[in-house]
């Protein structure tokens, strides 16, 4: 049955709502209509009509109000936001999801939505932001510029995901937990925003029960539209194994609809990239919510300013440069969390601190894990195991060479002996980057420079010229001192001092010959 069947009998016995329904696009009003018919199983005009006021009084006060919005087309809707300088897109559409939850009837059902989409992604493909330089009509619209930024967003939240699910299994040891959370069929025929508020209510409560009992949880939370339009969560979620038990009560008593299908609401997670692919899927749609378990608000701008190599807030720019590196690898590793100091509970942030926090080490692998990032990234070694307070500097080599002779050799750099935690290793050779040490001189550079600039017209000759008129004991101190200096002059080792006593006996034979 169609409206304009019972269009007349709503005109002349109820002319108010007949003026209300007068905006309502037509496509909706043959959807009441057919509905309406359905319920009531009945072709009677009269009886549908009286069925339809019937309806209308019931329908909540926001779609009776808005029936002119919700059947804006969109060059209608963008015309009217010009006018008005507000947003009303999104409006409209929260107004047609909860017309069609009232009504029951699906989003691929609504034909004018479809058009409505259809139109918007026309405006965004036509819309040029920066136009090509051989052709002014195409170019990069916004419609590019929009996917751009899903695949970003869907990149990071992968990435992060991954890196938690690395941190929680192998250096927690936790279990993983995938969760479907879903609420009771009276919350799928209300407005959406009732529906959400009431399972973000629940999550929340969840999180703050189990934080009270001092248990940490990681993990990843997706709120997604099921068929019908009623938000669902996806949630990754990590627990120690002694909590697990205590952590399913708690959220089998929020969500009672589930303890029936039990089996299927909490799972192990066996393959966590396929789970993380699952929960993303609709990543991209205006209408999903992304959210992280345990981790800092601001994660996925920490992470994306580190991965573009950018300054952030706290950050240090070692950490910066260190979680840089391990990012492009496009690896999950946990340690790039630490290192972005992600996490919520601050005794987890403090593991890659100089003075780390032992409450989350509880075996020597995991302590070994903390010693591996200290090396990285303050350069030391801390054997927490023992808790021996040694700290040396093995990450660099210098090549050191005697002052009578060409014999050299690789030995450690220490750090400066004086730093806390150090051992007390006396050589003659200088420290790295200690604050004892003093600047190098400045009237080195220019007979540095002066022999750098002969040296490379010196080799060629040398030989042929040289050896042939001196004896053999000045020709292998010449060539022991020509081969030193090369050396030194071309990896740039050893003391100031050294290249000076070098550069001036090199000086004075090319003068006296």
């Amino acid at each position: 049955m169609q409206y304009e069947q019972i269009e007349i009998y709503l005109r002349n016995y109820h002319p108010k709502i007949w003026k209300n329904l007068l905006s309502l696009h037509h496509t909706y009003k043959n959807r009441i209509t057919a509905k309406t018919a359905e319920i009531c199983a009945s072709d009677d005009a009269y009886e549908v009509a009286e069925h339809v006021v019937d309806w209308f009084n019931s329908c909540p006060t926001d779609i009776k109000n808005n029936l002119y919005l919700m059947s804006l087309s969109y060059d209608e809707i963008r015309e009217k936001q010009r006018i008005t300088k507000q947003r009303l897109t999104q409006k409209s559409n929260l107004l047609r999801r909860n017309f069609r939850r009232y009504i029951n009837i699906r989003p691929e059902d609504d034909l004018f939505q479809q058009q409505f989409d259809k139109d918007k992604l026309d405006s965004e493909k036509s819309y040029i932001i920066v136009p090509d330089s051989d052709d002014s009509e195409n170019g990069l619209s916004a419609h590019d510029v929009k996917i751009f930024n899903q695949r970003k967003k869907y990149s990071i939240n992968r990435s992060i995901s991954e890196h938690i699910d690395d941190f929680a299994i192998n250096f927690l040891q936790y279990v993983g937990l995938f969760l479907s959370l879903t609420l009771e069929s009276e919350f799928h025929n209300c407005d959406y925003k009732t529906a959400k508020n009431e399972i973000n209510r629940r999550l929340k409560k969840i999180k703050r029960i189990l934080k009270n009992k001092g248990i940490l949880l990681l993990g990843m939370s997706v709120l997604e539209l099921q068929k019908d339009e009623t938000p669902h969560y996806h949630i990754q979620l990590y627990v120690a194994p002694e909590h697990r038990e205590y952590v399913e009560s708690v959220i089998l008593n929020e969500f009672s609809s589930e303890y029936d299908r039990k089996e299927n609401a909490i799972k192990d997670i066996w393959e966590a990239l396929g789970l993380i692919s699952y929960c993303l899927k609709d990543s991209g749609k205006s209408d999903t919510y992304i959210s992280f378990i345990g981790l800092q608000r601001d994660i996925k701008s920490r992470y994306n300013a580190v991965f573009n190599d950018r300054k952030y807030k706290d950050l240090s720019d070692r950490r910066i440069s260190l979680s840089h590196k391990r990012i492009r690898e496009n690896q999950p590793n946990g340690m790039i969390l630490l290192l972005l100091r992600g996490f919520q509970d601050e005794r987890l942030n403090l593991l890659s601190s100089r003075h780390p926090d032992f409450h989350y080490l509880k075996t020597d692998i995991q302590k070994l894990q903390v010693m591996y990032l200290h090396c990285i990234h303050f350069r030391e070694f801390k054997n927490l195991i023992d808790n021996k307070k040694n700290t040396y500097t093995s990450m660099r080599t210098y090549k050191i060479i005697n002052k009578n002779n060409d014999i050299y050799n690789y030995v450690t750099t220490y750090v400066y002996v004086y730093q806390e935690c150090s051992d007390m290793i006396f050589y003659s050779w200088e420290c790295v980057k200690s604050r004892g040490q003093p600047p190098p001189e400045r009237r080195e550079k220019s007979l540095f420079s002066f022999c750098r600039n002969i040296i490379s017209g010196l080799s060629a000759d040398w030989h042929k010229n040289h050896t042939s008129t001196e004896t053999g004991a000045e020709s292998q101190e010449n060539h022991m001192i020509f081969r030193s200096y090369k050396i030194i002059v071309n990896q740039k080792i050893g003391r100031p001092a050294r290249h000076n006593n070098l550069a001036r006996k090199l000086k004075a034979r090319i003068l006296t010959t």
